[in-house]
């Protein structure tokens, strides 16, 4: 959904002045705004006229993205009168939307989308937000549910020593099947995966519209959880980057089955199936060892939960005591 983001944008300033002329002079500037970018285009440009909300309704709206076109029927853009810097974008029910490379028939029940500016943080980004009902693409369950949100927050004593801004994010989705929209192997592609849990992602400095992405400094998270089918998988832990921007820190798998994911593992064709078995075994062996002392007390496991340590040190990876290769980069 990054297109109608920028659009959002586009039209934040715009929006933000509506009290100066009213809808009428908005829908105006609006229209000069669309024509003067040959990414976007819509058929008309109206006012909402609601007491409630200011803003436009937007008719036959195209949007070119770098991964084809996108077309919306309808695309109402407003804000509260008590809260002029949150913008929502309503999406309509049904939509084109560029999938691997070709128009895909999208249907979404009540979805939107919320940007809010700080005016006092030199207009950086304070929360970003999604939320939907049941999505589906060409007639198949794609999602749910969605809602998930990310908020400029002060950074705490935990943050790493290259932030200089933090993001809470919480989120939660329920039955998302990637294999509505993607080719995925046949040992997941009927598999849905819901998720819940909060983080904390610390940036080299917040966001701003129009202004380069900060780098991602370090994530810290008490728990998320991520179910597959009959399976379910708690993360928790903290990470930053080193000089070299790869990990530094710790994760915490928590799991009542490690030999299940390593099952699926295999079957996805990750690891060759003559080693599903010891890699069980590994993690199993991994889950009784301490993490180091420079690590932050984790979370404790639950009755019957294995707590299998990921460390991330010097540059290297760790499961346990075991050696993994070199530690990922955060971000590019």
């Amino acid at each position: 959904m990054r297109f109608l983001s920028i659009l959002l944008l586009a039209l934040g300033v715009a929006l933000g002045f509506a009290w100066l002329g009213g809808e009428s002079w908005l829908a105006g500037k609006a229209r000069g705004i669309i024509a003067q970018d040959p990414r976007i285009s819509a058929a008309s440009v109206a006012p909402l006229r609601r007491l409630d909300r200011i803003g436009l309704h937007l008719d036959n709206v195209a949007v070119a993205t770098p991964q084809g076109a996108a077309a919306l029927p309808t695309l109402d853009l407003w804000a509260a009168p008590s809260s002029p810097h949150r913008f929502h974008a309503e999406l309509p029910p049904q939509m084109l939307l560029p999938i691997q490379g070709d128009a895909r028939q999208v249907a979404a029940q009540d979805a939107e989308l919320t940007l809010q500016l700080s005016p006092g943080s030199g207009m950086a980004v304070a929360l970003m937000a999604a939320r939907s009902g049941k999505v589906s693409v060409e007639g198949a369950p794609l999602l749910a549910r969605l809602d998930a949100r990310a908020l400029l927050v002060p950074m705490g004593a935990q943050a790493p020593q290259a932030a200089r801004a933090a993001y809470a994010v919480e989120a939660e989705w329920s039955a998302l099947t990637p294999g509505a929209a993607l080719d995925l192997p046949a040992a997941l592609a009927a598999q849905a995966l819901s998720g819940q849990g909060t983080a904390q992602v610390f940036l080299t400095g917040p966001l701003r519209p129009g202004e380069p992405k900060p780098r991602l400094a370090g994530i810290a998270s008490p728990g998320f959880t991520l179910t597959l089918g009959p399976q379910s998988l708690r993360v928790a832990g903290q990470l930053t980057a080193d000089a070299d921007n790869r990990a530094e820190g710790a994760l915490f798998l928590y799991t009542t089955d490690a030999r299940a994911w390593m099952q699926l593992t295999g079957d996805l064709g990750l690891i060759p199936p003559r080693l599903v078995m010891l890699a069980g075994s590994a993690l199993e062996q991994a889950a009784g060892t301490e993490p180091p002392a420079t690590t932050p007390a984790p979370p404790d496991s639950a009755p019957g939960e294995l707590r299998i340590p990921l460390t991330f040190r010097d540059g290297r990876m760790f499961l346990g005591p075991l050696p993994l290769g070199e530690a990922p980069r955060l971000g590019r």
